[in-house]
């Protein structure tokens, strides 16, 4: 044997070894999602998908029934949530890694009734669920009842309703906190930060960070987690609010942190949104009280052409300083902002902290908090 074909023959086998099963370079995992079915299995197809970690969803296979079960094989390099859609049926949510999971389907007495082996994490997964599931029904349950209190005119069921209402939100998200606290450190537990608001419970998210960051620091819905939960802190209450530089309405640039020393309404609305137009006036008249006292106004607009950003300043008499760059929710402000509804704004201290924010600073709660202020 030559030694260039010996040296051929080795590089194949350091190939073969290498191109089988796991990657012990990468962390790549080779595992099977099997399905077994009890019953019709009259599905014309199964599709996996893989939510991404921005949760955009990625086909990764479509197969049929044969003999009343399928494998789809995967190689996975971290932990991630998969979707199995039975189409025009149902689907469900499972979290794949280091093992083969099998799910196991029995739909013979006219229900879809599943149970999946092989995957903690889809365990964990399937219980906050259920959770989630159990609350909205409840929920659900009120706003009828609240629905038909209103009809009728009963404001003291009305009221009684909402006090319900408040307990069991309260109840549901302390049951839901300690149950995610608790259990193990899981991707589970991640993606519900959807459902369990980041800005409303930071602190609680804060230390879920902290609990995870170093196991999952590489995981890329950690990553996708942890921009979120940056932004959420860079625009909160107590941060230093952001700087903002676009064009007003003759094309001059102009910064938000110009305004630097006084007390500035940061205020995204649009010409086309008509609950801002409706708060127009409110904030009109509190910058014609306050203006003298150091008051300002920056102003977003989401507009999307000059022509409508103009009008509605016009007709509104709006005596601020108003910028836009004109790509309606696209606008950088709005993305820096994290705003996904109008009207939405901010209230600055002169050193550029936020002191309050959306709620706080509609109708009456804006006259209130700077008369707090300035008197």
């Amino acid at each position: 044997m030559t030694n260039s074909f010996a040296k051929f023959i080795y590089l194949l086998l350091i190939l073969i070894v290498f191109s089988c099963g796991d990657n012990p370079r990468n962390g790549t995992k080779n595992i099977t999602i099997s399905v077994d079915i009890i019953g019709s299995g009259d599905y014309s197809e199964v599709r996996l998908q893989k939510v991404n970690s921005d949760y955009s969803i990625e086909l990764v296979e479509t197969l049929s029934f044969d003999d009343k079960s399928m494998e789809f094989n995967l190689f996975i390099s971290e932990a991630t949530l998969y979707r199995l859609d039975f189409m025009g049926y149902t689907s469900l949510d499972l979290i794949a890694y280091d093992s083969d999971i099998n799910i196991s389907v029995d739909d013979s007495n006219s229900l879809f009734e599943y149970k999946i082996k092989g995957s903690e994490d889809t365990d964990i997964l399937k219980s906050i669920g259920d959770k989630i599931t159990s609350y909205r029904s409840e929920i659900r349950d009120l706003n009828i009842k609240f629905v038909e209190a209103s009809q009728e005119q009963d404001g003291q069921l009305v009221n009684s309703i909402r006090g319900e209402f408040d307990f069991k939100k309260n109840q549901f998200e302390l049951s839901l906190k300690d149950y995610l606290s608790n259990t193990k450190n899981s991707l589970a537990v991640l993606v519900t930060a959807d459902y369990l608001d980041l800005e409303e419970n930071l602190d609680f998210w804060q230390k879920i960070y902290n609990k995870y960051s170093e196991e999952f620091s590489g995981n890329s819905y950690f990553k996708n987690f942890e921009d979120k939960l940056i932004k959420i802190k860079s625009i909160s209450v107590g941060s230093i609010a952001p700087d903002v530089i676009l064009n007003d309405t003759s094309g001059v640039p102009v910064s938000l942190a110009s305004l630097r020393g006084k007390y500035v309404l940061l205020d995204f609305w649009a010409a086309w949104c008509r609950p801002c137009r409706e708060e127009n006036p409110n904030i009109v008249a509190n910058y014609n009280k306050y203006k003298s006292e150091g008051f300002e106004v920056y102003q977003v607009s989401l507009d999307r052409n000059k022509s409508d950003w103009v009008r509605g300043i016009t007709q509104d008499v709006l005596p601020w300083i108003n910028v836009s760059d004109l790509k309606y929710y696209q606008s950088e402000a709005a993305e820096i902002y994290d705003v996904d509804r109008i009207p939405s704004a901010y209230l600055l201290d002169p050193d550029g902290k936020i002191i309050a924010k959306n709620t706080d600073l509609r109708g009456e709660n804006l006259s209130r908090k700077l008369d707090e202020i300035f008197n």
